[in-house]
């Protein structure tokens, strides 16, 4: 499973990577239709610079992967390596006392961490919030797996 944690748009009909640069905003996207849309291509992928102001980007906002484990919720990650052994990484929102608790974590915020095999997740969804000066017109939590069922 490919979890999110970035910033994305939609151009027209295609949902691309957004990257802030000094030019502009950097849509990145693997969809070969970006070439109808005057996108450069650079290996697999396509990319395009535009303003702030095209009115192409249909949609924008920011994705992070959040999972709810032994009634905790967290944020989770995965790499190349975790991604191979079916694994994340779950790491705490907040000072939740409760939950600091429950798994042994120091009273420290950055160390509040967990690995667990991914089908253990009872829930993982989506939250998407707007970026400032760009239309949102898309739904603000998608679930990936609901009561125990990847959907």
């Amino acid at each position: 499973m490919n979890y999110r944690d970035a910033y994305y748009g939609v151009y027209r009909d295609m949902e691309c990577i957004l990257l802030d640069t000094l030019k502009g905003w950097k849509l990145i996207t693997s969809n070969d239709k970006a070439r109808e849309y005057g996108f450069t291509k650079s290996g697999t992928k396509y990319s395009k610079i535009i303003e702030i102001e095209d009115k192409d980007l249909i949609t924008a906002f920011t994705v992070r992967t959040k999972a709810k484990y032994n009634g905790f919720h967290f944020t989770l990650f995965q790499n190349e390596n975790l991604k191979e052994e079916n694994k994340v990484r779950l790491y705490l929102e907040n000072l939740d006392f409760e939950a600091y608790d429950h798994f042994g974590f120091p009273y420290r915020n950055d160390d509040a961490s967990i690995e667990v095999n991914e089908e253990e997740l009872e829930e993982i969804w989506e939250e998407r919030k707007p970026l400032s000066q760009f239309p949102f017109k898309a739904e603000k939590i998608k679930f990936i797996k609901k009561e125990g069922e990847f959907l």
